[in-house]
């Protein structure tokens, strides 16, 4: 068997072993919004003023702007299995504040009435909702107008079958968010956030997070054929005359599973 069957079959396994991880988050990126507000997500009272950004990007198209006036609610609710381990992924990019400006506030709960929240580890807790210190003062730290990524594993409680995915912005920042991911770890392969070309169709477009610009991007069908090949620009790669169906994306050493 030549090099290239060989390495196509072993991507191919890979997202069998992937299957079970998809992402978890319904637009992620904040590419599509409706009334004014990125779709799939939940947004706290009216203390903000939300716009969609597209010169301070991640990665895609654009990212969503934060602007408050109070402590501000962005969450998403997200089903989870008791007992699996989750990677959490959360980028952003902090413009304006005093230095306690953003910060992850997640946990899980059950949908009852009224509803139950979890009582995780101290380390979970200090991770989902600091992270890593004390819970009344654990801010992400004050980097100012440059992005962050913020990375978390964590094994969901038994008992528990939803986790919400909530960030909060506090009185008078200015907070721009990207690239938020939720999705089920694989045991005996490396996290997909290092090793996974982080890929999601948009309409007619491929939009690449993690791959160098001006790269080659192979597109490959379930038979193992190149369908199609191309270069990243500006972050993205047309797919307007793909065909429907399931296809490996290649970009170098990286590689990722897509369904248009």
């Amino acid at each position: 068997m030549s090099m290239k069957k060989i390495t196509l079959l072993t991507a191919f396994v890979a997202f069998a072993m992937f299957a079970g991880a998809q992402e978890l988050v319904t637009n992620p990126g904040f590419e599509t919004w409706a009334d004014g507000k990125p779709t799939g997500w939940i947004f706290d009272k009216t203390t903000a003023t939300l716009s969609t950004e597209t010169s301070i990007v991640k990665s895609g198209t654009s990212s969503l702007k934060v602007v408050t006036t109070d402590t501000y609610w962005v969450t998403q609710n997200i089903t989870v299995t008791p007992g699996k381990t989750y990677t959490l992924k959360l980028s952003y990019y902090i413009a304006n504040g005093d230095g306690t400006d953003f910060r992850i506030w997640s946990n899980f709960f059950n949908s009852t009435t009224p509803v139950t929240w979890s009582k995780m580890s101290l380390a979970d807790s200090l991770a989902l909702k600091g992270p890593g210190g004390n819970l009344t003062t654990a801010y992400f730290k004050d980097e100012r107008n440059e992005w962050k990524t913020y990375t978390y594993d964590v094994t969901a409680p038994q008992g528990y079958t939803n986790f919400s995915f909530q960030v909060r912005v506090y009185k008078n920042a200015t907070v721009y968010l990207d690239d938020f991911s939720f999705m089920e770890k694989i045991t005996g392969l490396t996290n997909p956030s290092n090793s996974k070309l982080e890929a999601i169709v948009s309409g007619k477009n491929l939009l690449i997070t993690n791959a160098v610009e001006g790269s080659k991007v192979e597109i490959i069908s379930a038979l193992g054929s190149i369908v199609q090949t191309s270069v990243i620009e500006n972050g993205k790669v047309s797919i307007a005359n793909l065909q429907p169906g399931i296809y490996v994306v290649r970009s170098g050493k990286l590689t990722s599973k897509i369904k248009k």
